[in-house]
């Protein structure tokens, strides 16, 4: 096969394959930072809204999966509709904790 044809043949295909590649990578909810650095990034926004008490990074009940926690203090409709599922491919997890307080003070 001559060179220019075998390029013709190649290059369409190196093409299809980089696109559909890079399109994976985008649309993957695969984690592309570590979780420390995303709860870093996040926790301002999460604890702005109302009833958040706090948030941490833990893992699922299946003890291997890391995951984002968010500590509520009370349900609300901001936080129900304002928490995310997921947070940069991560699950976020909500637990009703009620309110937290120091247990004395110094």
């Amino acid at each position: 096969m001559r060179p220019n044809v075998r390029l013709c043949i190649l290059l369409p295909s190196a093409i299809v394959f980089f696109v559909l590649t890079t399109m994976a990578q985008t649309h993957s909810s695969t984690p592309k930072r570590d979780i420390n650095a995303v709860l870093a990034a996040h926790d301002r926004e999460l604890l702005a809204i109302p009833g958040v008490a706090g948030v941490y990074a833990g893992v699922l009940e299946d003890q291997k999966t890391p995951c984002l926690k968010v500590m509520l203090a009370r349900r609300t409709p901001e936080a129900d509709r304002d928490i995310p599922k997921r947070l940069e491919g991560y699950p976020v997890i909500v637990e009703l904790t009620g309110e937290i307080r120091p247990l004395a003070t110094p």
